[in-house]
């Protein structure tokens, strides 16, 4: 109780715009906040949190009072902490990290301080994302990364090759939940990623897509390129001659799963490159308009061999 107090305290303090902290008072303070993180009190985890950020002025408490070494110190620790063994310490550290990048100032402000922290954060989250053995802190590295990327993507263009590298591996992971968090991940990235970038993945999925070596890595990537679709627009218009005739073939698979992917592609290409789909159109509302009669609920194959089995006894019929 006492320590909630006190925290409450000091965060009632530093909200007000008249507190000035001396080199001295900055580390003390950090170092502090970051220690209370570690508390075995929830609430006292919580307010230790609000403290770094997450008020709806400047960059919240802390991080708008302190220099910018003491703000890189407070999200190194942060990122470590997400690779801690303790549940609770990592959670709590996660959403440090999520309220940092979410009050900074937006990328076209040209912040030092901004571009400072993302650049920080990123090589930690990359190693992170690659640490496959352990599931949850892959899902909170993935997170993290695809917030950056949506609010601070053009200030991270040098680290776009690698954040791309760390993320590709991911569409292949046994975990559904990885997969489909690297794919939100991935349509940030091409929102501010340039050409090569571009290229590289787009060349990527299409690679995959024609080995087609399992069903659920191929709904993943028909998923990815729906997304791609949504975010990146005309970009992926050039693409659409090889990846249209690709999803076509995939309809045909007998898999419901997958064609209601496909179909969903179809509407991100019709919405986002009507201009380049447009020599596809008659193709598209054919499958559609086949798929609007389809029943997944109804047995098909039983409608066959009843026909079948009619033809046969009007054969045996026609013999006798």
């Amino acid at each position: 109780m006492v320590r909630f107090m006190a925290t409450n305290d000091l965060m009632s303090e530093l909200q007000k715009d008249s507190i000035k902290l001396d080199d001295d008072s900055e580390r003390k303070v950090v170092k502090m906040i970051l220690k209370l993180l570690e508390d075995k009190n929830g609430e006292v985890q919580n307010l230790a949190v609000k403290c770094i950020g997450g008020f709806p002025t400047n960059l919240g408490p802390l991080v708008s009072k302190v220099k910018e070494y003491q703000v890189e110190t407070i999200v190194d620790t942060l990122c470590t902490n997400m690779l801690s063994d303790k549940e609770q310490l990592r959670d709590i550290s996660s959403i440090g990290l999520k309220t940092v990048i979410g009050e900074l100032p937006p990328a076209s402000s040209g912040s030092a301080l901004a571009a400072s922290v993302c650049k920080k954060i990123t090589g930690r989250l990359t190693s992170a994302i690659a640490k496959q053995e352990d599931v949850s802190v892959q899902l909170e590295a993935l997170d993290i990364m695809a917030d950056m990327l949506c609010r601070q993507g053009g200030l991270l263009v040098n680290f776009h090759p690698s954040i791309l590298s760390c993320l590709l591996p991911q569409l292949t992971s046994p975990r559904l939940a990885v997969r489909k968090r690297t794919i939100i991940a991935l349509g940030h990235l091409v929102m501010s990623c340039g050409n090569l970038v571009f290229v590289d993945l787009i060349e990527h999925l299409l690679s995959e897509l024609s080995r087609n070596e399992s069903m659920s890595t191929t709904r993943t990537y028909i998923q990815c390129i729906a997304a791609i679709s949504r975010q990146a627009g005309h970009r992926i218009g050039e693409y659409l001659e090889k990846i249209i005739p690709l999803v076509v073939k995939f309809c045909n698979i007998d898999d419901d799963e997958l064609r209601e992917y496909c179909i969903q592609a179809f509407e991100s290409f019709v919405r986002r490159c009507p201009k380049e789909v447009y020599p596809h159109v008659p193709t598209v509302i054919s499958i559609c308009l086949k798929y609007l009669t389809y029943d997944p609920n109804y047995n098909y194959d039983d409608e066959d061999e009843d026909e079948n089995a009619m033809d046969a006894d009007g054969v045996d019929e026609d013999y006798q």
